[in-house]
């Protein structure tokens, strides 16, 4: 996004003067995979601490707000 968005002179400001594209890719593409390793783990812990019941009533509640 930077060296689409920013002038070709902006580059001297970068580190190395480059925009170092291959390793913001590397470094996007890891988060990425960490993301979704961890979501279903994260969505597994949080669903076991509601109830069925409790998860329909607070979207009973947020169906009210929104009417």
């Amino acid at each position: 996004m930077r060296s689409a968005l920013l002038p070709g002179d902006a580059v001297a400001l970068e580190i190395g003067e480059s925009w170092r594209t291959l390793e913001m890719i590397g470094v996007l593409g890891a988060w990425a995979i960490v993301g979704l390793l961890l979501t279903p783990i994260v969505l597994r812990r949080v669903a076991r601490r509601q109830s069925g019941s409790a998860v329909e009533a607070g979207k009973q509640r947020a169906m009210q707000m929104y009417q």
